[in-house]
């Protein structure tokens, strides 16, 4: 497929004669390709999204994808997988366990991916209270949570507020703080008081904090430091890392969830 754009050149030589110069650019159109999103927590339940992203030209919504064969294995008990609406393909036969190795096989139209995912240990919240940003003038939600000693940890927090799931990609690791008691305050890099994200006395404040294996916090490590979530500087936004095998975007995640709400003062 071709994008013609017309650039208009004016210029004056000696003769003082001008002209128009129509060029013709061919821009070379990316592949299209499957996103598969696998989620397993130790609550009941597991599901699969899977989406097909669109040509750079066309809308930004992914479109749905029915039909594939979506399979799990639960330290090699295979469950199959029911579409259960259009590109979503979910059972309730699995219960996450941390330590539990999870495999994730799709096929559309002969085509494979792959990946695996061991649950971690569960790390549990403290705290949950909402404090005063670095100038007082916004509310954010805090945690507070005790990392394990010796063990190599990446977590993921998820912000909702009265119900309305925040955008922003909340990460952190142990990398230097490991065994220690660690805050963390969810800044969502509001600067206007009017912003509908900012929290407000009486706001029902939910946080959901999740652990994640190696490779999953890598991939939400690199989607927000790509530009991702929009917060980035980075010029063109990259793909994230994934643990996806043949060619797909995405990311199979099996983490554990602990949850804590709120009202902010």
């Amino acid at each position: 497929m071709r994008l013609a754009k017309t650039i208009f050149f004016f210029s004056a030589s000696l003769l003082f004669y001008s002209c128009e110069k129509v060029i013709d650019i061919k821009v070379k159109e990316s592949d299209t390709k499957y996103v598969i999103e696998g989620i397993i927590t130790n609550e009941p339940g597991c599901k699969v999204y899977i989406t097909r992203t669109k040509p750079f030209n066309e809308d930004n919504d992914f479109s749905n994808v029915s039909g594939a064969t979506v399979k799990v294995k639960d330290n090699n008990i295979e469950h199959m997988l029911t579409e259960s609406s259009p590109g979503v393909y979910e059972t309730t036969l699995i219960n996450g366990a941390p330590g539990h190795l999870y495999q994730l096989a799709v096929t559309i139209n002969n085509q494979v991916f792959t990946a695996v995912c061991t649950m971690p240990q569960p790390v549990v919240m403290d705290t949950l209270y909402i404090s005063p940003g670095p100038f007082g003038e916004f509310k954010f939600a805090t945690v507070s949570f005790k990392d394990p000693v010796g063990i190599k940890n990446g977590y993921r927090f998820v912000q909702y507020k009265n119900a309305v799931k925040d955008p922003m990609i909340f990460w952190e690791n142990d990398e230097f703080t490991d065994g220690q008691e660690l805050v963390v305050q969810l800044d969502t890099g509001i600067d206007e008081k009017d912003d509908p994200r900012a929290i407000n006395s009486g706001d029902e404040v939910t946080v959901e904090m999740l652990c994640l294996d190696e490779a999953i916090y890598k991939y939400w490590y690199s989607l927000r430091s790509g530009g991702g979530d929009g917060t980035s500087n980075t010029a063109a936004p990259a793909n994230p890392l994934t643990n996806i095998t043949g060619g797909a975007l995405g990311y199979f995640s099996a983490h554990t969830i602990n949850r804590k709400t709120v009202i902010a003062p």
